[in-house]
């Protein structure tokens, strides 16, 4: 009987060890598989020329789509686009989640709820933005001199991100849109894991806005600036030490914006 009892004893713990390993794994290959999904229909995109789907300017001035489905279209993209450039910097936070709150429910659940109000808040910065475009292209209708120096607006955006880049305002979201910046009081209850995902996304947002700000202005036809802005969004998030190239970044769109004035061929 004693035999018998710890063989069974062993046995459980095999189980859950085993449990527990698989458990390890789905906490980091479930968010993964979204971000190697989006990434994967953005290649695609590319490779069979739909890359216009996220492309405003497109929507906008020669899709000759309605305001509304110009807006549905784009909103759809934009999801596909904050999945593959902005969660890769929010994994680590986002196992860390699963890995806290098992008192709440299953990891792929509370990890889903969190990437829902971290999206929801990037969502809202799109509205806001595409909204915000369509008045800019109305402006450039009806003003002359902005239709004829329209590459003006790029230059703006360019040292709008550069400049913020040397902000308090940068600094301060920037430590808080990180594993510290999470209450883990806050995660045995799937309505604060709603709430985490969205104080998450609003500092995320608050220290990456201007970034995602010249994606949409200038890199959505390109698949080489959505590469290099989110490894730049990578790099100040996850990287030890990634903070110190935030000046060196804002530098590096100041003198960018500068060579978008001089040379026509940069932009």
């Amino acid at each position: 009987m004693a035999s018998t009892g710890a063989t069974n004893e062993a046995r459980d713990a095999v189980t859950l060890d085993e449990e527990q390993t698989r458990e390890h794994w789905g906490l980091i290959i479930y968010p993964w598989m979204l971000v190697v999904l989006a990434w994967g229909s953005i290649l695609l995109a590319f490779a069979t020329g739909q890359s216009f789907l996220i492309d405003h300017d497109y929507l906008l001035r020669t899709s000759h789509l309605s305001w509304p489905i110009a807006f549905i279209v784009f909103f759809f993209s934009w999801q596909v686009m904050t999945v593959a450039m902005m969660l890769p910097s929010a994994l680590s936070t986002i196992t860390l989640v699963g890995r806290m709150s098992r008192s709440a429910g299953p990891f792929w659940l509370v990890q889903g709820i969190f990437i829902l109000g971290y999206t929801f808040v990037w969502s809202l910065f799109a509205c806001i933005a595409f909204l915000s475009d369509t008045l800019v292209h109305q402006l450039v209708d009806h003003w002359p001199w902005l239709y004829t120096h329209s590459w003006f607006v790029g230059a703006t955006v360019l040292v709008i991100a550069g400049g913020f880049q040397f902000s308090a305002w940068k600094r301060s979201c920037l430590r808080r849109c990180g594993r510290e910046g999470i209450d883990r009081s806050a995660l045995s209850d799937t309505g604060m894991i709603w709430r985490l995902g969205l104080r998450y996304g609003i500092f995320c947002l608050g220290a990456c806005w201007a970034i995602m700000l010249v994606m949409f202005g200038i890199g959505m036809k390109s698949l080489l600036w959505m590469v290099l802005l989110a490894s730049i969004v990578l790099v100040e998030k996850e990287i030890p030490g990634g903070q110190r190239f935030t000046m060196a970044i804002g530098v590096g769109f100041l003198v960018l914006a500068l060579l978008w004035l001089l040379f026509p061929l940069v932009r």
